[in-house]
């Protein structure tokens, strides 16, 4: 069983993996259950996501395409869980538990 997530910091350290659904699901439950109770984890969640989209529809638009592939090709070498799932260009849509909002009972 893996142990509860006690510490903010520890969010922001799965944060990535999670967002782009590649954390091992006993960790997304860990991380989950500590964005039901902790309120500036779900905004920090948010705005993480929504500045990831920003960034990368801005770059999408002004970077040349040979950039754009170079760019491409180093973080998916080295940041984990690029490229970016095609989920998160679509619209928005309600806060879910993986969006980091709190769990609906």
């Amino acid at each position: 069983m893996t142990s509860p997530i006690h510490h903010c910091k520890e969010c922001v350290d799965l944060l990535g993996e999670y967002v782009e659904g590649v954390l091992p699901p006993d960790r997304a439950k860990a991380l989950e259950d500590h964005l039901s109770t902790c309120p500036p984890c779900i905004t920090f969640v948010r705005t993480y996501r929504a500045t990831r989209k920003l960034c990368r529809n801005a770059l999408a638009t002004e970077m040349p395409k040979e950039l754009m592939s170079s760019l491409s090709s180093f973080l998916g070498k080295y940041v984990p869980g690029f490229p970016c799932t095609k989920s998160e260009t679509a619209a928005p849509s309600p806060v879910t538990p993986a969006d980091g909002g709190p769990k609906k009972v």
